[in-house]
Parts: structure tokens; sequence; C-alpha cells
């Protein structure tokens, strides 16, 4: 059996829970948060927690795109990142 790769795992978290624009259900948006998911997957290996991973999400939503912050879904999604992450290092 193969497991998906952790990225992959960030990324698909991203899009169809984070996904504070609304595009998951949107032809062509597949990629849409990949370069986040990048940054989370390489802070994730420099051991940031869940409360930096939250703080970066925060971030985005706020400062990026411009929109109100969720901070509660942005803990929520950055502690199933930490436990993906978590996951397949004990694989």
């Amino acid at each position: 059996m193969t497991t998906r790769p952790e990225l992959d795992l960030i990324k698909d978290l991203l899009l169809h829970e984070w996904d504070p624009i609304g595009v998951s259900d949107c032809e062509g948006a597949e990629d849409e948060y990949d370069r986040y998911a990048l940054r989370v997957f390489r802070m994730l290996g420099e051991e940031a927690d869940a409360n930096a991973i939250a703080r970066y999400l925060t971030s985005l939503v706020t400062s990026s795109m411009g929109l109100r912050g969720n901070p509660e879904k942005d803990r929520a999604i950055a502690a199933k990142a930490v436990a993906i992450h978590a996951s397949k290092a004990a694989d």
C-alpha cells in the first residue's frame, strides 16, 4: 500500500478544509493554495508548532487576501497539519 506524500495531504487540507476564498469546488482551482501548502510543509520541517502555522494562515487571510480572519479555524487547520506531519514522521 502506498501512502500519499505529506505535501499532497497538506495541499488537500488547505484546499478542502481551509479554503478562505471558497474555490474548492471550482474547476481548475486545485493548485490555488499550493504555495501556501509548501510554506506550511517547510515550516513543519523546521519544527514549527501549530500556533506558528495558525499565525501564518491568519496573516495570509487578513494581510495577503484582505479578508476577515478566522483564527479559530486557522488553529484547527494548523493542528491538522501538525498531525499529518507527525503521522508521516511515524511511518
